[in-house]
């Protein structure tokens, strides 16, 4: 039933509405007061932080220079894991990565240089995942700011990297941080990468651009963080610990050691400042955690102190999306505002267990299927195998002849030719097979993006490389030799394997049995013994010739001349260009090591018989 309304009453209530609005009205009553804000819940809380890092274009379970399936990798896999721990605190969890996500895997490549048009797969990928946040790693700029910012464009996240600043101004090139609120308590995320980028990166990719101290803009950065009203307090960074544990790094109470405990660690051979985050975590106040990457180590949790006395936790999720970091922080209420109370944190692996996640698969497919496709091409032909590996370092070897000729050859077509180059064999598994040459396997065999270098330096700077270059061994026992190939590497540190560089056009030997630093043999250029004030032109990729794997004396050369193609690019082109390609042919005998680690594993001869020990 409706009741008629007067005129009067209408006025009446409009009044008592404008009184309501606007507190002047002249009434003898008071003001009907708004009703109090609902009670602050200050009950203890916990926030999931899910953290990927080094995915490296990874998103499907698949080795693209093998062709054949990885069940411990890819972002697909990665996503299920993700989905899981989210839905177990589905309202108080955030995600993140910590960079080097858009190059890496023939896939990355692809949607970077071949056809760039189509949203990027990673975006795609990362997207559906629901990231919070992104750390911008040295990779990202691989492909050229260009590449760069239509990834940034694409994504539905912010790309962090506080460092990043214009050349010109030294004003922020990138989001420095961001802020978000999850169960009722303010997060402050703090984008940082390691500054090697300006070593690293070819120049036209960086173009306008410098990369800071991390450690200094951390302490510029986090107490505006904190002013802001961050209670929490996030650094993701793409850039690790300088140092390792000493023995085995892959056992997760060897991270748990006193980081000032000289007898528990060793140094990583960093460029200067290349890996900082130890440094942040002790030299920072208010960070809380530090959410790492770069360093492709499984780091399940590192305890710090900070110069204040709280204790940092430090994690990072190994490479490929083989693992994602899982770290959970007690919340609670004091001095009127959120603190952590308690964290801890682990790492969940991908293995053949975790099936792929249907939608990020879904989405991705053709994106992959279009890769495979792609390096699978056939493009050229061996009259023979060339052996990769252990078996390819331990002697002198056709394939890394093959790499340095290929070097040799871009540089003179470039009108630089060089007196000398030097390669690395990058993996232990693959080869160049006899017979047809795809893609793939031309790609397997320099898995990396690098670009080329040709540098003038001079004998001091090539002896003291090379004499760099036997850390990648132990000293050994000529009457004791290790038991299998992978053994007779240095353990402290552990050396990467593209660390360890062949080349070309000198005679050069080691001997082992000797004490890291006086292990060369011999020195010579076209029969002479070279001296130290010789000059040279060399060709190595960008990130030897930077100084990259602690090669520093490498920066005291000059530039001549950089390549805008990789040296992958060269090597399938080389390929392409000679046809039913002979080991034999390729492979001349420079090199010797001592004592002979070749023989006692894999026989008399490797190729030609002329090379072997």
């Amino acid at each position: 039933m409706r009741f008629p309304v007067s005129s009067r009453t209408l006025r009446t209530l409009s009044l008592v509405g404008a009184c309501s609005l606007f507190a002047a009205c002249d009434s003898d009553e008071p003001p009907v007061p708004p009703p109090p804000p609902p009670p602050l819940d200050t009950s203890p809380r916990t926030l999931t932080l899910l953290q990927t890092s080094d995915l490296h274009t990874n998103i499907f379970p698949w080795d693209y220079f093998t062709g054949k399936p990885d069940a411990k990798r890819g972002l697909a896999r990665v996503a299920t894991l993700i989905k899981q721990e989210r839905a177990k605190n589905p309202d108080c969890t955030l995600l993140f990565d910590t960079g080097d996500t858009i190059q890496g895997s023939p896939l990355g490549t692809y949607y970077a240089i071949v056809d760039n048009a189509p949203k990027h797969p990673m975006a795609t990928a990362m997207n559906e995942l629901g990231y919070t946040a992104m750390a911008l790693g040295n990779h990202e700029f691989n492909y050229g700011q260009d590449v760069l910012n239509k990834f940034k464009s694409e994504a539905n996240f912010p790309l962090l990297g506080a460092n990043v600043r214009k050349s010109a101004d030294g004003s922020e090139a990138f989001t420095p941080y961001v802020m978000t609120t999850v169960c009722d308590v303010k997060v402050g995320i703090l984008g940082l990468v390691t500054p090697g980028v300006a070593t690293w990166e070819r120049k036209d990719n960086i173009t306008g651009l410098r990369f800071d101290d991390p450690v200094e803009t951390a302490k510029a950065y986090v107490p505006k963080m904190k002013q802001a009203g961050a209670d929490v307090v996030v650094v993701a960074i793409h850039s690790g610990p300088d140092k390792q544990p000493v023995g085995s790094a892959s056992s997760p109470e060897s991270w748990l050691a006193d980081y000032a405990d000289a007898t528990k660690w060793t140094d990583r051979g960093n460029l200067p400042g290349e890996n900082a985050a130890v440094q942040i975590a002790q030299q920072v106040a208010d960070v809380d955690v530090l959410l790492t990457g770069h360093t492709h180590q499984p780091i399940p949790k590192m305890l710090l102190k900070n110069q204040d006395g709280r204790e940092v936790l430090l994690t990072q999720p190994n490479r490929w999306g083989s693992h994602l970091a899982h770290v959970q922080l007690n919340v609670t209420w004091k001095d009127e505002r959120w603190g952590v109370e308690a964290h801890d944190s682990q790492l969940h692996a991908v293995d053949e267990t975790v099936v792929e996640d249907a939608t990020v698969k879904q989405l991705t497919q053709a994106y992959h299927d279009t890769t495979v496709t792609y390096v699978n091409q056939k493009i050229g032909s061996t009259t023979a195998a060339f052996t990769g590996g252990f078996a390819g370092r331990y002697v002198d070897s056709a394939l890394g002849d093959l790499l340095n000729i290929v070097q040799e050859e871009a540089a003179e077509e470039a009108g630089f030719p060089v007196d000398l180059s030097a390669t690395a064999l990058f993996s232990n598994d693959v080869a160049l097979p006899a017979g047809d040459v795809t893609l793939r396997d031309a790609y397997s065999v320099y898995i990396y993006d690098n670009t080329l270098y040709v540098m003038e330096i001079n004998g001091s700077i090539l002896r003291r490389a090379l004499e760099m270059n036997t850390l990648y061994f132990k000293q050994l026992d000529a009457a004791n030799l290790p038991a299998k190939p992978a053994d007779a590497k240095a353990t402290t540190p552990v050396v990467a394997d593209y660390n360890w560089d062949l080349y070309s056009r000198i005679d050069y030997g080691y001997d082992l049995t000797k004490p890291a630093g006086s292990r060369l043999t011999h020195l010579r250029f076209q029969g002479v013994d070279v001296r130290d004030d010789q000059v040279f032109r060399i060709a190595v990729n960008n990130y030897r010739g930077g100084g990259g794997g602690g090669y520093s004396m490498f920066k005291e050369g000059r530039l001549l001349w950089s390549s805008a193609d990789g040296v992958r690019d060269y090597v399938a082109r080389y390929m392409q260009a000679n046809q039913n390609l002979s080991p034999e042919a390729v492979n001349t005998c420079n090199f010797t090591l001592l004592p002979d680690l070749y023989t006692p594993y894999y026989g008399a001869t490797l190729g030609p018989a002329k090379c072997a020990p």
